[in-house]
């Protein structure tokens, strides 16, 4: 089965798990919770938090949603989550311009440092895998959620470095599904990593 062919239908318990553990950590999901948590815990009041965040989800989240679902009705794409390589090319890269552009318009906002940065983390990321996705199928999700823990261990502590683990069911389940292959999700987890980490040195909250 190519990367080009279309995923099968639900037909077992095993394709149900799978398919539940793709939706519960969607991209779409991960990056509207995880915002919600970080800019909520680095902001004093709810006149910071609201508009930093309204920013965000405008230019992480609805901008390219709206994109996603507009090419979607116009069946320039099969699905939301883009599962044919020839459909992310456009929308990737506009979704990473979208933001940086947040990123640009938070730091002009006054937000907090930790803010700031974890959405130039987020711009940076997108668009690496926006210029890997124009010839490989690079994983997302792996991407998303080895980012997302990546920030909570520099932010937070090693505590949260358990949260890791939850690659491992991602990761089966994105091949279990044919959406990816081993090293597509493997090479999606370890390049955000990498970026993240070295984001996150720059700015000085790695030693």
């Amino acid at each position: 089965m190519t990367e080009e062919s279309s995923v099968p239908k639900i037909k077992t318990f095993v394709d149900c798990v799978a398919f539940l553990i793709s939706a519960i950590f969607s991209p779409y999901i991960m990056v509207l919770v995880f915002a919600v948590v970080m800019i909520y815990s680095f902001s004093e009041n709810l006149k910071q938090f609201l508009p930093w965040m309204l920013t965000f989800l405008i230019f992480a989240v609805i901008v390219p949603g709206l994109y996603a679902l507009w090419m979607l009705e116009s069946k320039k794409i099969t699905d939301l989550h883009m599962s044919i390589l020839s459909e992310r090319k456009k929308p990737f890269i506009i979704a990473s311009i979208s933001a940086l552009f947040g990123a640009m318009i938070l730091f002009f906002m006054g937000a907090t440092k930790q803010v700031t940065v974890m959405a130039l983390t987020y711009a940076v990321n997108a668009m690496v895998v926006a210029a890997i996705t124009q010839f490989w199928k690079i994983s997302i999700h792996t991407a998303l959620l080895s980012s997302v823990v990546t920030i909570a261990v520099i932010l937070f502590g090693l505590p949260y470095a358990w949260f890791y683990l939850f690659l491992i069911p991602l990761i089966w389940s994105r091949i279990h599904r044919r959406r990816h292959t081993i090293w597509q999700t493997v090479a999606g987890a370890m390049i955000a990593f990498i970026i993240t980490t070295i984001i996150f040195w720059i700015f000085g909250y790695i030693k």
